[in-house]
C-alpha cells in the first residue's frame, strides 16, 4: 500500500496484466488437453486394458497380488479427491469419486475373476455417461474460471470501478482504480483522484459504497492517505483475522527500563504487533523528532474490554526496573485491585482517599519532583532535566484511574494533566464515554493519547477519536462489545495509517492466573521501592501503606532452589549446631544463618535482661520454717523486721522492666528500617535514667554491679571535648581505621571512637546525617551501611583547620 502511494501504478498494472493473460493462455491449453482426453483414457483403461492384465497375471500366477494392488491404487485415489474437493458442491465430489473408483473396481474384478460380458458391457455405458458429464462440467467451469479471470484484470477492474463511480458516488466520478491485490481475504488497490478530486472527497458513505463494490466486511475497509492528495490507498477485508481470541504471552522486557518499547500487548489487523511507548523520549541530536508522548485513555462501553487490557498494561510497567503503578478505583476497589495486588506502588479503594491523594499529586508530589529534576545539585545526573530520563533518581510512575467518572468535576485531575507529563508521571484514565457530563472537557483536550474500544453508536467515537480516522473508516461502532479487545490505538507518535488499522489485545486467563505468575515470577523487579522524594511527598498515609505492604510480602511462602552444590557448614557463632547453606532465596540474596534470637538493628546495643528474657527464670525454693517441714536459719526469720526497700532497689527494679520493654521492641521491630531511630531513643533514655554524673548517654550495656567488685568507669580520663573537636576525631577515625572507597556501619567506629572522645553511641549515629550532607559519606544498597567518600570537613573555608583527611583520588 505504500508502494501505490510512492510509485508509479500504471507501469505496475500493465506488467500484472501480461502476467495474468500469460496465465490465462496456458490454462487454456491444458483445460483443453485434459478435457479432450481424460475421459477416453478412464474408458479405455476400464474395458481394454483389464483382460490383458488378466492374461498377464494368470501367466504369472500373480493374479491376487494384482487385483490387491489395483484395488488398493483405487482407494487411495478416491480418498485423495474426496479430501481435495471439501468444499465443493456434493455431485462435483461424487463425480470425481466415481471417476477414480469405478475404472479400478472393473479392473480388479476382471484381473481376479476374469473376462465378464455383463460386467464389460455394464462398465462400458457407465463410463461413457461418465466421460460426457465430466467433459461438460469441466468445460462449463473452465469457462466460468477464464470469466472470472478476464473480468479481475486490472483492465476490467479499472472499467468497473469508473462505471460504479460515475453513477453511485460523484464526487469522486473522475477517479481511477489501480488493482494491487485481489483474493479471497482481502481487496488491495488505490484510487487515483480526478482533477479537482481530493481525499477528504471520500466521506463514511462512499466508504461503505466502495466496500460493497469490493465484497468486504462492514467496518472491513481501511483508507491510507500519503503525503501527496493524488491518491488514496484502499483495503477492503473480505474476512476478518482478528475475529478470534489469541492468549497473552507475559510480560515485555521484564527488568529493562521503562523508555523501552512495550511489545506483546496485542495485534494489528495486518498481523504486525501492538506495541507502546510510554515515556516522552527525546531525539538524540537537537534537530531529531521526540517521541511525543502524554497523558492516556481508555474508553468504551461496558465489556468491550478496556479492564482486562488496563492490567496487561498494568504488569508491563510493574515489571519494569525504573516505573512502578498506582492504582485508583474508588468505586470497585477490591474487586478491579485485587489481581494486581501488593505489585502496585500504592492501592486506593475509597473516595476520599482518592481525593486526598490526588490533591498531594498536585500541591505536593509535582513540586518536589520538578525541583529535583530542575537542579542539577539534586538528581544524579548533575544538570537541568525538562522531561524525566532513565537515571534521574524518580520512579516513573503511571497512575491508572478506574472508573474516572466518578470523580467527575475534580481540578486537580485537571491540574494533573496539565503539570504531571513532564515530571515522569503519566495519568491512564479509564471511563465508557469521554461525554462533557462525565468528564471535564480540559482533561480530554489534554489527554494526547486515546485506546477506543467498541462503543454504542458513531456519538461516542467522534467525543475521542481524532476526525481523520473517522475519515479514513475508523468505526469502533461496528464490534461494540461483541469482540472484546478490538480497538483503535491512536497515540500522538503513531502515523495515522497506523492508527486507523483496528488491533486487538491479548485475552488473558479469566481468573487473573496468568498476570499473578507473571508478578510472582519477576517478582525482584516488581517489589522495587520507591524513590525517596516521592515516598516523602507522599508522607504519613503512604509510609503506613508500604510497611503493611511489606509485611504481607514477608508472610508469603518462600520458594528456595540450589543454584549448585551446598556449600560449606559453618558453625553458629551463638553455639548452636552448624548449618549448611546450600539454598538461596528465589529472587532475593542469601538469607544469613539463623540465630536464635532476631538480631539488633546497626548500632542498637540490647540491654542484658533483654538479653535472659529468652531464658526461663526459675522461682527459688522458700526456705524452711521450723515446725512446718522447713528448716529455717536463726537470723532469717520471716517475722522479723528486715531492711526497708530504699530508691536503689526502685530504680534496679524500674530500670530492668525497661530493658525487658526494650527487649520485646527490638524483637518485634526487627527488620523494619523506619522503627530503628525509635529503638535508639529509647536506649539512649534508658541510658540516662537515674544517673547523676551528667546528662551525656552512656557507651555502653549497664554492667550489674556488686559491693565487693570495683568496675572501672570507662569514660574516666576522657576530657570534654566539643562537636567540632568530636567530628574531627570522627573523620580522622574513618580516614585510619575505615579508609577511603570501604563501607562501614556506624557501630564498626563505636569502639575507636569512644577511646578518644566522651560522646555516646547515638551522637555518632546522629552524625552520620551531617557528613552524608558534606558528602563525606554516601548510602551504600544495603540498609544502614555507608561509604566512605573523603574525610575533609565542608563547613570551614580553610582545608587547614580540619587536616584529618583528604580528598580520595580523582582516579578512584
Amino acid at each position: 500500500m505504500v508502494a501505490f502511494l510512492t510509485s508509479d501504478p500504471k507501469r505496475r498494472g500493465k506488467a500484472e496484466e501480461r502476467k495474468l493473460r500469460r496465465q490465462m493462455s496456458e490454462a487454456g491449453e491444458i483445460s483443453a488437453t485434459l478435457r479432450l482426453l481424460a475421459p477416453w483414457i478412464i474408458l479405455l483403461a476400464s474395458i481394454g486394458v483389464a483382460p490383458l492384465a488378466y492374461l498377464g497375471a494368470q501367466a504369472a500366477d500373480a493374479q491376487g497380488f494384482t487385483a490387491f494392488c489395483a484395488a488398493a491404487c483405487g482407494a487411495a485415489l478416491v480418498g485423495s479427491s474426496v479430501y481435495l474437493n471439501k468444499g465443493r458442491e456434493i455431485f462435483a465430489t461424487c463425480h470425481e469419486a466415481f471417476n477414480f473408483g469405478a475404472p479400478f473396481a472393473v479392473f480388479a474384478y476382471t484381473v481376479l475373476y476374469g473376462p465378464n460380458a455383463y460386467v464389460e458391457i455394464g462398465a462400458f455405458f457407465a463410463g461413457l455417461a461418465a466421460a460426457i458429464i465430466w467433459h461438460k462440467r469441466h468445460g462449463n467451469h473452465t469457462l466460468r474460471d477464464l470469466e472470472r479471470r478476464g473480468a479481475a484484470t486490472p483492465a476490467a477492474v479499472s472499467a468497473a470501478w469508473r462505471e460504479f463511480a460515475a453513477e453511485h458516488m460523484p464526487t469522486i466520478r473522475d477517479s481511477d482504480m489501480v488493482m494491487l491485490a485481489n483474493n479471497k481475504d482481502e481487496f488491495r488497490g488505490g484510487i487515483e483522484l480526478g482533477p479537482g478530486e481530493v481525499p477528504s472527497d471520500i466521506d463514511e458513505r462512499a466508504i461503505d459504497k466502495i466496500t460493497r463494490w469490493a465484497g468486504g466486511i462492514a467496518g472491513g475497509t481501511t483508507l491510507f492517505v500519503g503525503e501527496q492528495l493524488d491518491r488514496v490507498g484502499v483495503q477492503v477485508l473480505r474476512t476478518d483475522k482478528l475475529k478470534k481470541p489469541f492468549p497473552w504471552l507475559g510480560p515485555s522486557g521484564p527488568g529493562e527500563s521503562i523508555i523501552e518499547t512495550i511489545e506483546g500487548l496485542g495485534l494489528y489487523r495486518d498481523f504486525l504487533p501492538l506495541t507502546m511507548l510510554l515515556p516522552h523520549v527525546a531525539g538524540k541530536g537537537d534537530l531529531d523528532e521526540d517521541k511525543q508522548q502524554g497523558h492516556m485513555a481508555f474508553t468504551g462501553m461496558s465489556r468491550s474490554g478496556k479492564g482486562d487490557a488496563g492490567e496487561i498494561l498494568d504488569v508491563n510497567v510493574a515489571c519494569r526496573k525504573d516505573s512502578g503503578v498506582i492504582l485508583l478505583d474508588p468505586v470497585k476497589g477490591d474487586q478491579q485491585l485485587a489481581v494486581l495486588g501488593d505489585a502496585a506502588i500504592w492501592s486506593l479503594s475509597t473516595m476520599s482517599a482518592v481525593r486526598a491523594f490526588l490533591w498531594c499529586l498536585v500541591h505536593r508530589t509535582i513540586p518536589m519532583r520538578a525541583k529535583h529534576l530542575g537542579d542539577p545539585y539534586r538528581n544524579p545526573l548533575g544538570k537541568n532535566l525538562r522531561e524525566w530520563v532513565p537515571g534521574c533518581g524518580l520512579t516513573w510512575l503511571m497512575v491508572h484511574m478506574y472508573e474516572a467518572s466518578a470523580l467527575y468535576g475534580n481540578e486537580n485531575m485537571v491540574k494533573i494533566t496539565e503539570q504531571a507529563a513532564s515530571v515522569g508521571i503519566m495519568l491512564l484514565t479509564e471511563a465508557q464515554r469521554f461525554v462533557h457530563d462525565r468528564v471535564d472537557t480540559t482533561q480530554r483536550a489534554q489527554t494526547a493519547d486515546i485506546v477506543h474500544f467498541g462503543c454504542k453508536d458513531p456519538d461516542d467515537a467522534k467525543f475521542t477519536l481524532p476526525p481523520e480516522l473517522i475519515d479514513m473508516g475508523a468505526k469502533p461502532w461496528v464490534w461494540a462489545n461483541k469482540r472484546p479487545g478490538m480497538c483503535y490505538v491512536a497515540l500522538s507518535h503513531l502515523s495515522l495509517n497506523r492508527q486507523v488499522l483496528p488491533a486487538r489485545w491479548a485475552r488473558r486467563a479469566r481468573d487473573g492466573s496468568d498476570v499473578r505468575a507473571a508478578l510472582d515470577d519477576h517478582r525482584p523487579f516488581v517489589e522495587i521501592d520507591l524513590d525517596p522524594v516521592t515516598a516523602a511527598s507522599f508522607g504519613d498515609p503512604y509510609a503506613k501503606y508500604a510497611t503493611e505492604r511489606q509485611a504481607r510480602r514477608d508472610a508469603r511462602p518462600r520458594q528456595y532452589a540450589f543454584s549448585g552444590p551446598p556449600g560449606p557448614r559453618y558453625a553458629d557463632p551463638a553455639g548452636q549446631p552448624p548449618v549448611t547453606r546450600g539454598a538461596v532465596l528465589v529472587g532475593q540474596p542469601p538469607a544469613p544463618a539463623p540465630a536464635p534470637a532476631p538480631a539488633p538493628a546497626p548500632g542498637l546495643v540490647v540491654p542484658p535482661a533483654a538479653q535472659r528474657r529468652s531464658t526461663p527464670t526459675v522461682p527459688a525454693e522458700p526456705p524452711e520454717v521450723p515446725g512446718s517441714g522447713f528448716d529455717l536459719d536463726p537470723g532469717d526469720d520471716p517475722e522479723s523486721d528486715g531492711p526497708e526497700p530504699g530508691a536503689d532497689d526502685d530504680r534496679a527494679e524500674l530500670t530492668e522492666v525497661a530493658e525487658r520493654v526494650i527487649g520485646d521492641m527490638a524483637a518485634e521491630m526487627e527488620g523494619d528500617p523506619d522503627a530503628v531511630h525509635v529503638l535508639h531513643q529509647a536506649v539512649d533514655a534508658l541510658e540516662r535514667m537515674g544517673d547523676p554524673r551528667d546528662d551525656e548517654p552512656q557507651t555502653g550495656p549497664r554492667e550489674e554491679r556488686f559491693d565487693d567488685i570495683d568496675f572501672p568507669d570507662p569514660e574516666e580520663g576522657l576530657a570534654e571535648v566539643s562537636r567540632d573537636e568530636a567530628i574531627d576525631i570522627l573523620l580522622h577515625v574513618l580516614a585510619n581505621d575505615i579508609g577511603v572507597g570501604n563501607r562501614f556501619r556506624p557501630s564498626d567506629v563505636y569502639a575507636a571512637f569512644r577511646g578518644r572522645a566522651k560522646r555516646s553511641d547515638s551522637w555518632v549515629r546522629k552524625e552520620m546525617a551531617t557528613l552524608t550532607e558534606w558528602g563525606c559519606i554516601r548510602d551504600a544498597e544495603e540498609y544502614g551501611v555507608y561509604e566512605v567518600i573523603h574525610t575533609q570537613r565542608q563547613d570551614r573555608p580553610d582545608p587547614a583547620d580540619g587536616d584529618y583527611g583528604a580528598w580520595p583520588d580523582q582516579g578512584l
